[in-house]
C-alpha cells in the first residue's frame, strides 16, 4: 500500500504518512516500528518520528514486548484504547441498540430498547438522546469521538434520510443524525446498517487483501446488501447502492409500499416470515408456532423439525437464493456473507440458499464464490464505528482536537 506523492506538498505528505502509519497500527492491533516500516515502505527514521508524534498526542501507546525468531525483542505498539470511546446506535423497525465501543470497533457494553408500534420519530429521537447521554456518563474519563448511527433502508446518505421504511410510517424524510447531533453536541455519522456490516465483515476477514470482493446480505426485518469491491464500499451517487430488498423477484407478486411488485423483502425478511406463519398457523394444528410467534421462536421450531416453520423458512431460503443470484450476477463477489437474524437458521437453511442460487448462476461463477453465515457477533455496530475511526485515521490530528474539546 502506498500513496501517490506527485503534486503533494510537504504538509500533505506528512499527513498521508501519519495516516498510513496509524491505519497500519489499527489493522494489526499489535505491531513494532520495524514491522510498520516493512508494511508501509516508509523508512525506519520516518516511522520512528511519526510514532513519536502519535504517542505524544495520546493516540498510540507502547503495549509490551515481543521476541522475534532471532531472539531480538521489539517494543509493540497499539492504539490508546482506554483513552477514547465511541457510542454506537443501531435503529431497526422494532428496537434500537445502544453500545459503547473502543477505537478498534470492539463492543464494551450495550443495551437493547423496544420501540412502540406507533412511536413518533421525535419521541424516538428523544429516547436515543437519553440513552446516548447515559452511555456518555459511563465513560466520563474518556474522550467520546462521536456517535455512529446505523439505519434501516432504503437510506439516502446524501440527504441523511430514510427514503422508505415498510411497516413504519413517519420515519422517512427526517435527518435523524442531525437531530441527535443538535441535542447531544456530539459528532454523529450515519450509514445504512448493512453497509456498516459489510465494512466490519471486510475489516475482520478480508482487509489483508485490497483486491477482495465481498457481498454482505442481511435478511432481517428488511433485506439489504453491502458491497465491498477492491477494498472500497460501494455507495452509489446518493448512498443508495445495494438496496436489494426492493428488487422485484416476482413480476406478479403483491404490491409493496415502495410501489414495486414482488419485492424480495416480502418473501424472506423476518417480518414476512412471521406474517406467513400467522396466516398458515390454523392449517397446522401440530405446529409449535403460534400466530404471535416472533422470529426467535420460529427459528427454534425450525431447528426442531416443525412442519410449519420448515415450510416457511425453507421458502424464505429459496427466495433469498434468488436474490443472491441476481446480485451475484451483477457484482460477481468472491464471498457472500449472510448476517442478521436469519444467520442463525442453521445449515439446512444455508444449503437451500446455496442450491437456489446455484441454479441461477453460471457454474464457473458459482464455483468461485463462497456463501457463508457471518461469524461476527456485532457486525452492524462494529462496522459503523469502524467508519468513524476510518474518517479520523485519515487525519490523525483529529484525535488530538477531539481530546482538547473534551
Amino acid at each position: 500500500m502506498s500513496y501517490e506523492q506527485k503534486g503533494k506538498n510537504k504538509t500533505d505528505l506528512q499527513q498521508m504518512n501519519r495516516s498510513l502509519v496509524l491505519k497500519t497500527i489499527q489493522g494489526q492491533q499489535r505491531i513494532s516500528r520495524v514491522e510498520i516500516s516493512k508494511l508501509t515502505g516508509l523508512n525506519q527514521a520516518t516511522v520512528t518520528n511519526i510514532v513519536g508524534d502519535l504517542i505524544e498526542w495520546g493516540i498510540v501507546e507502547e503495549v509490551g514486548l515481543s521476541t522475534g525468531k532471532n531472539g531480538r525483542r521489539s517494543i509493540m505498539l497499539g492504539l490508546a484504547v482506554e483513552k477514547y470511546a465511541i457510542i454506537g446506535i443501531w435503529l431497526t423497525r422494532r428496537h434500537f441498540i445502544v453500545g459503547l465501543f473502543d477505537i478498534y470497533g470492539e463492543c464494551r457494553q450495550q443495551d437493547c430498547f423496544s420501540i412502540g408500534l406507533n412511536s413518533p420519530i421525535n419521541e424516538l429521537v428523544d429516547q436515543m438522546v437519553f440513552q446516548i447521554k447515559k452511555k456518555a456518563k459511563l465513560c466520563k474519563d474518556q474522550c467520546i469521538l462521536g456517535v455512529t448511527l446505523a439505519l434501516p433502508g432504503p437510506y439516502i446518505k446524501k440527504e441523511g434520510q430514510i427514503a422508505l421504511l415498510t411497516a413504519r410510517q413517519g420515519w422517512q424524510n427526517v435527518n435523524i443524525s442531525q437531530k441527535l447531533s443538535e441535542k447531544t453536541g456530539l459528532r454523529v455519522i450515519a450509514e445504512h446498517d448493512v453497509k456498516a456490516a459489510a465494512v466490519a465483515e471486510w475489516f475482520y476477514t478480508q482487509h489483508y487483501d485490497d483486491s477482495a470482493s465481498l457481498l454482505c446480505i442481511m435478511p432481517g426485518q428488511g433485506v439489504g446488501a453491502g458491497v465491498i469491491d477492491n477494498g472500497r464500499l460501494l455507495t452509489g451517487s446518493m448512498g443508495f447502492a445495494g438496496e436489494i430488498g426492493h428488487m422485484s423477484i416476482r413480476y406478479d407478486g403483491p404490491r409493496c409500499e415502495c410501489g414495486n411488485y414482488g419485492c424480495l423483502e416480502g418473501y424472506c425478511s423476518t417480518l414476512a416470515i412471521q406474517k406467513r406463519v400467522k396466516e398458515l398457523a390454523e392449517e397446522y394444528p401440530e405446529t409449535m408456532c403460534t400466530e404471535e410467534c416472533g422470529i426467535t421462536e420460529i427459528l427454534e421450531a425450525y431447528s426442531k423439525g416443525d412442519p410449519l416453520a420448515g415450510l416457511v423458512i425453507d421458502d424464505a431460503a429459496r427466495y433469498l437464493g434468488y436474490g443472491i443470484a441476481n446480485i451475484a450476477n451483477l457484482y460477481n463477489p468472491e464471498k457472500i456473507i449472510i448476517g442478521d437474524e436469519l444467520s442463525k437458521a442453521g445449515e439446512r437453511f444455508l444449503n437451500i440458499v446455496k442450491e437456489s442460487a446455484k441454479e441461477r448462476i453460471l457454474p464457473k461463477v458459482y464455483d468461485n464464490m463462497n456463501i457463508v453465515f457471518s461469524s461476527l457477533p456485532d457486525s452492524v455496530l462494529s462496522g459503523a464505528c469502524l467508519l468513524l475511526i476510518e474518517e479520523m485515521v485519515k487525519t490523525p490530528d483529529s484525535f488530538r482536537r477531539a481530546a482538547a474539546d473534551k
